[in-house]
């Protein structure tokens, strides 16, 4: 995604935060918004880490107006992150944001855990299928041979 969707994305997250927190909203009533702000970040996080593509007729004028939309949206989100962070504490306290950060921490940790069974499930399947492929082919080159073999015996016999 582009930047620019990626910080539209953050500000209607981050406006819904502070209306809702405003609100006295509960922090369960949070989760969708806080979610979609921290991603944002992220995906800023990570554009911003990537170099621009360089296009064939691209000049540098183009290159640093990309870099500088990338840094200008990173920089908002962090804000806007750091903003949301303050007036949650002011809430809701330091322990239930670090509670919170602790829980996004552990929620991370499963999902990479249940990628990487996935990929090793998915690894074995692949092994017992080429296992299978290789019995067959196998069983089929014998065949062939025991046919061979048996039409030379045939045509022998019948000489």
């Amino acid at each position: 995604m582009d930047p620019i969707t990626l910080i539209a994305g953050a500000t209607a997250a981050y406006n819904g935060l502070k209306s809702a927190i405003a609100a006295g909203k509960e922090i369960q009533e949070l989760a969708q918004d806080l979610g979609s702000l921290w991603t944002a970040v992220g995906q800023l996080t990570q554009l911003a880490a990537t170099p621009p593509k360089k296009g064939l007729f691209s000049n540098p004028a183009d290159i640093e107006r990309q870099a500088m939309e990338r840094y200008a949206a990173k920089a908002k989100a962090f804000k806007m992150q750091e903003e949301i962070k303050n007036l949650f504490i002011s809430i809701y306290g330091i322990n239930a944001y670090e509670s919170v950060q602790r829980e996004v921490i552990e929620i991370r940790k499963e999902v990479d855990r249940a990628h990487r069974e996935e990929e090793r499930l998915a690894a074995e399947r692949m092994a017992e299928i080429k296992d299978a492929a290789g019995l067959f082919a196998i069983v089929m080159g014998l065949i062939g041979a025991i046919a061979i073999v048996g039409i030379l015996l045939m045509i022998k016999l019948n000489h």
